[in-house]
């Protein structure tokens, strides 16, 4: 993950520092890569993809039902790459079916193969993307999603809510008080380090306008701090995941090197499609480049951990039932959730014993509501995860005038009883409403909707 903005723009061999093409120019070299064939990717219009989220609809019935351009990605059967379009404002982006993913980055993930029951730990996950994709693969598993800085994790957790994911916990904390909380607790770690960017080059000029040598120092440095409460996160035989987005020597097979020379690791062979790079003197690691891949610039290790550390997990949070909650849900829908209540919210959570004492908590799991005065006020969140388990439900087509309507925050004509209630399209959910007097209340967030 890079700490930037993006934005698409035109690049010519002038807007790069020096410094960073002699560095790429000696690297390709001595790894046999053509840099020509390089440089003239890098002035070339960035791919683009989408994954598609399982947890609320087959790629088999996506693929029914999409309506622009999409095509196979290889090595992810949930990826597909689409045209030079944005998709913010689409309806099925709204209602959580795909999430908008660089095709490169969509690899990482896929670098190993999960059992679907893990422990598993996203260290540094805004915004999200892979974040999604690990939490399609957990089938009975839990995944706590950090990210450090505050404004982007809540850009996270808003990608998770919209996914509508019912196996995500979502903290906002420093490496070292989830490493506190967390010591030996978990299966897989994804450590999808901070870096200096070089692979979202294509992306926009302020990330090439950040770029030094300096920063390239710095952030392996910083890499191996987090590196370290990583370590301290896993259990035993546990499997780290490093990743990057940029081509350093010093922030990727540096950074592993590091690890397998001061720490109890072995490294693993990933297995990739042929035309993919292997990483510098480390054949099995991964390395993506935009001259090779349809895609952006990736680096991938997978690392197993051969020892255990003496440190132990925080306390496990005591937390109160949510009666109001439950009786919510007894009379909306045709589930019973167990609720409990974390700072004024009610929530579903999947695994209790991974909430600890001590975390800066986003979310424990599904925010389903908040109790205001003497009335429970359900939250998109619950609409999102479980929206297809309402009593109350209208399924809309994705050509249906008011699935815009509905999106806009404005009424929309439906024939349904009193009380909350679901709009799903295409047999997923959108958000909620209420009848009230058979007058429509629009419960879609303000924050979401397609204002013209």
């Amino acid at each position: 993950m890079v700490f930037c903005n993006f934005f698409c723009y035109n690049l010519t061999m002038n807007n790069f520092p020096s410094a960073f093409l002699e560095r790429m120019k000696k690297l390709l070299d001595e790894s046999n890569e053509n840099y020509l064939d390089f440089l003239s990717s890098l002035n070339k219009e960035e791919e683009k993809g989408i994954f598609v989220n399982t947890n609320k609809i087959s790629v088999e019935n996506f693929v029914k039902i999409v309506d622009f351009y999409i095509e196979n990605i290889e090595y992810e059967k949930n990826g597909f790459y689409i045209d030079n379009v944005k998709l913010g404002r689409h309806s099925l982006h709204h209602a959580g079916m795909f999430y908008v993913q660089d095709p490169s980055a969509m690899f990482t993930v896929n670098a190993y193969k999960f059992n679907g029951n893990e422990k598993v730990l996203d260290m540094c996950a805004s915004p999200g993307g892979k974040t999604i994709q690990i939490a399609n693969k957990l089938t009975d598993g839990i995944l706590v999603s950090n990210e450090i800085v505050s404004a982007r994790a809540k850009v996270l957790y808003s990608n998770v809510e919209r996914m509508g994911l019912k196996n995500v916990i979502v903290t906002n904390d420093s490496p070292e008080n989830i490493a506190k909380a967390y010591a030996n607790s978990f299966d897989i770690v994804l450590l999808d380090a901070p870096c200096s960017g070089e692979g979202m080059f294509r992306r926009g000029e302020e990330i090439v306008n950040e770029w030094n040598e300096n920063l390239v120092k710095l952030c392996s440095n910083r890499q191996i701090e987090i590196f370290k409460c990583a370590d301290v996160c896993l259990k035993e035989n546990g499997i780290l995941i490093y990743s990057t987005c940029t081509y350093s020597y010093e922030e990727n097979e540096g950074v592993v090197n590091y690890i397998l020379s001061n720490y109890n690791y072995e490294l693993l062979d990933i297995k990739a499609p042929s035309y993919f790079s292997r990483g510098i003197g480390m054949k099995q690691a991964v390395r993506l480049y935009p001259h090779k891949v349809k895609g952006e610039g990736q680096f991938v290790a997978v690392l197993r951990k051969k020892d255990k550390n003496e440190s132990y997990p925080n306390k496990t949070l005591k937390l109160k039932n949510d009666i109001n909650a439950d009786n919510f849900i007894k009379n909306n829908m045709n589930i019973a959730l167990n609720n409990k209540n974390y700072k004024n919210f009610s929530y579903y959570i999947k695994d209790e014993d991974m909430i600890k004492q001590g975390v800066n908590y986003l979310s424990l799991g599904v925010r389903t509501g908040e109790t205001k005065g003497k009335t429970f006020v359900p939250n998109h969140y619950l609409f999102s995860a479980f929206g297809g388990l309402f009593k109350r439900v209208v399924n809309l087509k994705l050509d249906d005038e008011r699935v815009e309507k509905y999106l806009k925050g404005e009424e929309i004509e439906v024939k349904i009883g009193e009380g909350y209630g679901v709009v799903l399209i295409e047999n997923c959910a959108l958000g909620g409403y209420k009848m009230s007097n058979n007058k429509f209340k629009n419960h879609y967030p303000k924050g979401l909707r397609n204002f013209k």
